[in-house]
């Protein structure tokens, strides 16, 4: 046992490694010159909320992460590509096109995830293969997006097989029904194997063999999707102060999506636990729909409160006070001292 987790502990670490290599290398391609044409598709875009939401919800969809997508996002800010402005709008459709890929998952086991991994072979491949630098640098955009892929996958496997991990949460979760703490159970679970969906798949499996009530389901969703907020956080670490505040909007989107749902939802649990188990027997559609509709509300309600919500985040993540120097210090009172004595005339 005190092994299995031992080398759960350095997949886990490798994982975040071969993450932040990704983003790094990531955002400094953007960087380097090769963002220009994708610059004018985001300004093309402006600050239209509803064409931001839209672009978050596809891209979500069709990358099956909301995680991948935010951590994305965060590095199109830290490269400037992407205004943070315009991220806000992009991370909320992300939220909700979380929910609308698990309708997928559900239907099919097309795992798109492993085909972008396969991009850092492609992209590599390509470069051995081209003396190109046009193609080059695509391949270089390339192997870095596929590399954040695999350190995601990386750091999703660590724990994902751990029995001790698992029995010991499902003993957990078993033995509570106190909503908070159960949400926190969901959180913990989910930022530690990395991934809301082997989460999900836990609690089906909780649900059909201990017959867990969708009560406590509900709750472990929702701080499963507060645990998907932790890589991203990871994503923003060294990053510039806007890719921390994107960072910092896909966690408030998910507290605040929390705190709008627990009053209705602790003191009604019962009928909505009923109603929903009428309506749809099976665990993963309880577990779809579930999240879609929460998602989905959330981000219609919170959408009406863009601005109020960036500005929070301004508070929270504060721009550096400008350091002036001393001679700029003295040219600005010599100025000023200047056209003082010219005023008087």
């Amino acid at each position: 046992m005190g092994w299995e987790i031992f080398y759960a502990v350095i997949l886990l670490l490798t994982g975040i490694g071969v993450f932040m290599v990704g983003i790094i290398k990531f955002s400094n391609l953007l960087q380097s010159g090769s963002n220009q044409k994708i610059s004018v598709y985001f300004q093309k875009m402006g600050n239209n909320r509803i064409v931001g939401f839209g672009v978050g919800a596809a891209a979500t969809t069709v990358i099956q992460s909301s995680t991948a997508t935010t951590v994305i996002i965060v590095g199109l800010v830290n490269s400037g590509v992407m205004l943070f402005g315009q991220s806000v709008a992009v991370i909320f459709g992300a939220n909700v096109g979380t929910a609308v890929s698990s309708i997928l998952l559900s239907l099919s086991a097309f795992r798109i995830k492993y085909f972008f991994m396969l991009l850092t072979f492609v992209g590599a491949f390509t470069k051995l293969l081209t003396k190109n630098q046009r193609v080059g640098k695509i391949c270089d955009v390339l192997i870095a997006f596929g590399i954040v892929f695999v350190g995601l996958e990386l750091m999703s496997m660590a724990f994902r097989g751990n029995q001790y991990l698992v029995r010991g949460f499902e003993s957990a979760i078993s033995a509570t029904s106190f909503p908070l703490l159960l949400i926190l159970l969901g959180f913990l679970l989910t930022a530690i194997i990395q991934s809301s969906t082997a989460a999900a798949a836990i609690f089906i499996t909780l649900a059909i063999n201990i017959e867990l009530p969708f009560t406590a389901i509900m709750y472990l969703i929702i701080g499963s999707y507060l645990g998907t907020t932790i890589t991203t956080l990871i994503a923003s670490i060294g990053a510039s102060r806007n890719a921390k505040r994107a960072a910092m909007v896909h966690l408030l989107f998910n507290v605040f999506a929390a705190i709008l749902f627990l009053p209705i939802l602790w003191p009604l649990q019962g009928p909505i636990s009923d109603f929903v188990t009428r309506g749809i027997p099976n665990p993963v559609w309880q577990i779809t729909v579930f999240g879609l509709v929460y998602k989905f509300t959330a981000a219609i309600v919170l959408l009406s409160f863009i601005k109020p919500m960036t500005k929070l985040v301004y508070l929270i993540i504060k721009d550096k006070p400008e350091q002036i120097t001393i001679e700029e210090i003295k040219s600005k009172d010599d100025h000023e001292m200047f056209h003082g004595f010219t005023d008087k005339f």
